[in-house]
């Protein structure tokens, strides 16, 4: 069996039900990936039964398939092909992007410069903390150092 993960876009859907009345949804769907050419999009044959059905019936739309390739293979007498065939055991749909060619508008803020005058300054006093064993901080006044 060949795991596979992919993002791919619905192209076709045909849905039917088994005998137990469980959903069934097999169709073409399409992904892309890069070659030498640059990014190609290519189709591949889909089949989905149960809660990922019902997904990609319901959604219609691109999302992420998780599942493998069932390869059949098809004898035509002077040589056999292989089919390829993805079987979604789990689909997450995901939103579509809509571009729209609305402007936005961005208003830069720039920052306020802090300025402190000489008064607002403090000084930091030296001092030593120390603990007292009960997980407490003790401080010492730096005019109780000996030295």
């Amino acid at each position: 069996m060949i795991n596979s993960t992919q993002t791919i876009r619905i192209s076709s859907i045909n849905e039917s039900f088994d005998s137990q009345g469980v959903k069934i949804v097999s169709g073409y769907c399409s992904f892309s990936h890069y070659s030498k050419d640059g990014v190609v999009e290519e189709n591949l044959a889909y089949r989905a039964k149960g809660a990922p059905a019902m997904s990609i019936s319901e959604q219609q739309t691109a999302g992420v398939a998780i599942g493998y390739l069932d390869l059949r293979t098809i004898d035509n007498g002077t040589y056999k092909s292989k089919l390829a065939t993805l079987v979604i055991r789990s689909f997450i749909p995901t939103a579509t992007v809509v571009e729209s060619e609305a402007p936005t508008l961005t208003q830069t803020v720039t920052p306020a410069k802090k300025t402190q005058s000489r008064e607002d300054r403090q000084l930091v006093g030296a001092g030593a903390a120390t603990s007292n064993g009960k997980g407490r901080l003790s401080t010492v006044d730096a005019d109780d150092i000996p030295f």
